[in-house]
């Protein structure tokens, strides 16, 4: 047995061995060991443990703990039985479990004895990841394109390209409790606030003719005159009548083909919702609050613009128009949206922007874009003071190319000061966290790999402080398909939903940097970066737990999937791979998904580590 193990706390009692004998306060305890750390089958994220008796009496408290020699004991107490030789733990974070010890703490009166140590191994910990498919799984819906997960990492949103969105609640335990949007001929993107009651799910396919808000559960007569214009449908999940459509949302000023609902939104109250629609044709630049925008010129096609709305109560109503500093055809403003958990700041990504520039620019001479590197892309970022928004920064990234989309996946912390950007179509072929600007001198070996930049703001200036690459770099990888961060900034998740590597589990040891077996083309995979001291390393290389070839786990690059999403704390990571195969229904905690029968072609499921 090989076990190791870090971060774990929820202590429900499997069975209890009672021991007879006399009161502790005359209880011997003897030397005894942790015999065994098993997956359990009864939850997602649970280990067993199993140890031997330290008393032939009974009144002997068990401690599980993990091993930290700051404590007390060395022990970071995770929970205890008495007279009893097993109990389960539902771990936080499987990629601390996987690189923690753990030891049995016995004591009885004053006394007190430590077991052996013992760690997780690899396998166990694949057992132990969550699996969770449809209530109705059914072939080609896509389960898992689009995931959202609450700051506490309690509710879960699942969007299905033809299915709607399935939520789920955890209470001791993982379970569906609604279906909503089943109507909507394809999801786009979904968006939950992070306090858990409000769903945005944007639809690009709405050809609605109808304009702004329609604040409740109606519908305005469909005309059907405004082909693939977009809506989007909110929903809240009040306590008596649960998940409730409360608005029903088109642009102020809707046009055929401009896919309003693209990409969405929401702060942590679900007080502010941004709605991109990245195909829409104004040639206006800026910040607009006039309604001016209703009288489109449509003189840039495919410029793209966003939306802002806010609620009071269940009231919605748009309160800006937001366009590029330096509008173009074809730069699509909106390809992704971010808010920041307060919801006082926005980052734009127009992944087909064409200028030229490189780093972070204040001072608005984007505004004489060159278009000297066609589609490298570009993020815009807007700060709200009171009630007025404006933009702060333009950023390009440190190493500009033709083709980069940088900026087609962008992802804001809890209080807008760091900001991840991906640009899957970037060429380097380095490997790792890299911040000496080597990245500048870019080699172009290995074509669409992608690469993500992160930028943090200090006394209301940013910068950029990271430049990374996979572990494994690989053509056309599109490393950065995905890409999530914890509130404070310090746990960032990136995904390459077309790497190959055959693996399995969650992979610690860095063995995937040595040659990617190839073995599962398009299988996916994520990667997991914290920070401390400043300092920014990958902690984990992450694949399913019954990796298939074309599950694209982790999403697929340059489209609207946004398919994984961490807990505000980085504790819990989920990931979508919409095109699993298994026919398998509802949550699986018993590790049976890795005989994966494969009966339901691009049913999708979703991964919680």
């Amino acid at each position: 047995m090989n076990f190791k193990s870090k971060s774990m706390y929820i202590v429900p009692l499997i069975f209890s061995m009672a021991l007879t004998g006399c009161k502790s306060e005359s209880v011997s305890l003897s030397s005894f060991n942790l015999s065994d750390i098993s997956a359990s089958s009864g939850n997602v994220k649970t280990m067993t443990l199993t140890w031997t008796s330290a008393s032939d009496s009974s009144g002997v408290t068990y401690t599980v703990c993990q091993k930290d020699t700051s404590q007390d004991n060395d022990c970071l107490a995770l929970g205890s039985v008495e007279d009893s030789l097993s109990t389960s733990i539902t771990v936080d974070s499987l990629v601390s479990a996987l690189s923690a010890d753990y030891f049995i703490l016995a004591t009885a009166g004053e006394n007190s004895e430590s077991s052996s140590e013992a760690s997780l191994t690899a396998d166990t910990v694949t057992k132990m990841i969550g699996y969770i498919k449809a209530s109705d799984t059914t072939a080609g819906d896509d389960f898992g394109d689009y995931v959202r997960l609450s700051d506490d990492g309690h509710t879960l949103a699942i969007g299905a390209d033809g299915a709607g969105v399935y939520l789920f609640e955890y209470n001791d335990g993982w379970t569906q409790t609604a279906h909503v949007g089943t109507d909507i001929s394809v999801v786009a993107d979904i968006a939950l606030s992070g306090n858990g009651s409000y769903l945005a799910i944007g639809t690009v396919d709405d050809d609605n003719d109808a304009t702004g808000v329609t604040n409740g559960s109606d519908v305005p007569d469909n005309s059907s005159t405004l082909t693939k214009s977009g809506a989007v449908y909110v929903y809240h999940d009040e306590e008596a009548t649960g998940w409730t459509q409360v608005a029903y949302i088109k642009a102020s000023n809707p046009s055929e083909g401009d896919y309003f609902g693209w990409s969405v939104s929401l702060d942590s109250d679900g007080n502010t919702l941004a709605v991109a629609a990245q195909y829409e044709d104004n040639g206006a630049t800026g910040v607009i609050t006039d309604g001016s925008e209703t009288t489109d010129s449509s003189t840039a096609a495919r410029s793209g613009a966003v939306y802002l709305f806010s609620r009071t109560n269940d009231s919605w109503a748009q309160n800006t128009y937001l366009k590029a500093s330096n509008t173009g055809a074809g730069g699509y403003f909106g390809y992704s949206v971010s808010l920041s958990g307060d919801g006082n700041t926005l980052a734009v990504g127009a992944s087909r922007e064409d200028n030229g520039a490189t780093g972070v620019i204040t001072d608005d001479s984007e505004t004489t874009d060159s278009s000297t590197a066609s589609e490298s892309g570009a993020v815009y970022l807007f700060n709200q003071d009171g009630s007025s928004w404006s933009q702060t920064a333009y950023i390009k990234a440190s190493n500009t190319g033709a083709g980069d989309y940088f900026g087609v996946k962008v992802a804001l912390n809890s209080d807008g000061s760091t900001l991840a950007v991906a640009a899957t179509n970037e060429d380097n072929g380095a490997t790792g966290v890299i911040t000496d600007g080597s990245e500048t001198t870019d080699s172009g070996t290995a074509t669409d790999s992608g690469a993500v930049y992160l930028f943090t703001e200090e006394d209301n200036a940013w910068s950029q402080i990271a430049y990374i690459k996979a572990s494994n770099t690989g053509e056309e990888d599109g490393f950065g398909s995905g890409i999530a961060i914890s509130s404070d900034g310090s746990t960032l998740a990136i995904s390459s939903g077309l790497e190959d590597n055959g693996a399995s589990g969650v992979i610690i040891d860095t063995s995937e940097a040595n040659g990617d077996s190839g073995t599962a083309e398009n299988s996916g995979t994520v990667y997991l970066f914290t920070e401390e001291d400043n300092a920014w390393s990958q902690t984990a290389y992450i694949k399913a737990s019954n990796t298939g070839e074309g599950d694209y786990f982790g999403g697929i690059p340059n489209s609207s999937s946004t398919s994984l999403d961490l807990s505000s704390d980085g504790d819990t990571l989920v990931v979508g791979a919409l095109g699993e195969d298994n026919s398998a229904t509802g949550v699986i905690t018993d590790g049976s998904e890795t005989t994966d029968t494969g009966t339901a072609t691009d049913s999708g499921a979703v991964y919680m580590y």
